[in-house]
């Protein structure tokens, strides 16, 4: 008599995506002396559940190769103004970090997603405290911070 065991191999547990919202920067910088300038192309805020934690990422892409520097300011308190900072960074090993503004000492590193035309950081949603829509807007810089910088979006305005 044969038995035959079947055994199912668990994987990572997905991500699953409770609210996601994309916004869209139109305004095309041209490449200068043959070097490309930051130029957002979209930004999303993407909270999600992984392993049953909610996470907030801020995903920017880029018509060209991703800046070297992007921050973030985020609005998830209910208050017209920026309650937390996010930078995401790449002059070395690339690195994201978050802290409530006003309090840089007690920065918290997030996951940090990198390649060419996009960048990513993706933290506990905990950390923002969040408790309303999330606003954020962004602000990123070549390495050598000889170009102006891109905002998305443009102005003062902010993505919900």
């Amino acid at each position: 008599m044969a038995i035959c065991l079947v055994v199912a191999v668990a994987g990572p547990a997905a991500a699953v995506v409770i609210d996601r919202d994309t916004g869209y920067d139109p305004r095309d910088i041209e490449p200068q002396q043959g070097f490309q300038p930051p130029d957002i192309s979209s930004t999303t805020r993407r909270l999600a559940t992984v392993d049953g934690r909610r996470v907030v990422a801020i995903i920017v892409r880029f018509y060209e190769q991703a800046a070297s520097r992007a921050e973030v300011r985020i609005d998830a308190a209910a208050s017209p103004r920026v309650d937390h900072l996010m930078l995401i960074g790449s002059t070395g090993e690339p690195v994201c970090y978050v802290w409530a503004k006003g309090g840089r000492q007690d920065q918290v590193e997030g996951q940090v997603g990198w390649r060419r035309g996009r960048i990513a950081c993706r933290v506990p949603s905990r950390l923002l405290d969040p408790d309303k829509a999330i606003r954020w807007k962004v602000r990123a810089e070549a390495s050598d911070g000889g170009f102006e910088p891109d905002f998305a979006p443009d102005g003062r305005g902010w993505y919900s």
